[in-house]
């Protein structure tokens, strides 16, 4: 009888001793799975930090710049930023009205049939500086727009450009950071996006040839 007891005894030391040692390998599986969710917390932080720095070092920056020179009126957009802007789509209104091409733009600005209406002796010039989606303005670069030389039109272009607007999305070489301007925001600083949406109508869309070789100025 005592030694059955003895056995039983030693059978519950057994299963307890068993109990101990499975609860404390639970306890430090427990902690190991604890300290690996932390450690991909931290490196998940880390990653956003450097993403977050590596934005900031290549942060484009990009809006519309007017500038005349001698008779000559250049009216581009301009990335004053500090990494190069991926352009994804680009629009300018004239009075409110999205013009379709660069010529529309001229025309609605200064009417048609310019030329035409030249002065004798003025020799007019226009030069259309045109791009398709994925087009990259470098910083200090200027990029899509479109210039005109003339005597008696650049002095009215530069005062009829105030009736434009423009509408422009780009990116940055790091996915996800994208900005959109437009003229309710130009006085402002863009809008940040995920990413631009896909427009297939604006003025990147447009021929120069064809538009400097097709149209009746």
């Amino acid at each position: 009888m005592s030694d059955r007891k003895d056995g039983n005894q030693k059978l519950e030391r057994g299963i307890r001793t068993d109990l101990i040692i499975a609860l404390c390998a639970l306890m430090i599986s427990s902690v190991a799975a604890c300290a690996s969710w932390w450690q991909a917390r931290l490196l998940v932080a880390q990653t956003e930090v450097l993403q977050e720095q590596l934005g900031a070092q290549v942060w484009p920056y990009v809006s519309d710049s007017e500038g005349i020179s001698g008779n000559t009126v250049r009216i581009q957009l301009r990335n004053d930023g500090l990494g190069p802007a991926i352009m994804r789509s680009f629009s300018i209104s004239v009075d409110g009205k999205e013009q379709s091409s660069y010529i529309g733009v001229l025309h609605a600005l200064l009417g048609p049939n310019l030329i035409k209406r030249s002065p004798v002796g003025d020799t007019m010039e226009i030069s259309i500086d045109s791009g398709s989606p994925g087009m990259v303005i470098r910083p200090g670069e200027n990029g899509l727009g479109f210039s005109i030389k003339s005597k008696h039109f650049a002095t009215q272009l530069l005062t009829a450009s105030r009736r434009m607007g423009f509408k422009l999305c780009y990116c940055a070489i790091i996915p996800g950071k994208c900005w959109l301007l437009s003229s309710a925001t130009r006085m402002g600083n863009p809008i940040e996006q995920k990413s631009c949406p896909e427009v297939t109508n604006d003025l990147m869309h447009t021929n120069a040839v064809a538009e400097l070789t097709n149209h009746n100025f």
